[in-house]
């Protein structure tokens, strides 16, 4: 069983993707962020 996120866990959560996010200069960097981020959901 799965608990529910705190808004702590949100928030460390939600950082760590604005920073990759942040690095990105083209649609093809954001792309790849967004690749990354979906194996690490797996």
């Amino acid at each position: 069983m799965s608990e529910p996120m705190t808004d702590k866990q949100m928030e460390v959560l939600l950082n760590l993707i604005a920073d990759k996010f942040s690095y990105c200069k083209t649609m093809e960097e954001v792309k790849k962020v967004i690749d990354e981020l979906r194996q690490m959901a797996k």
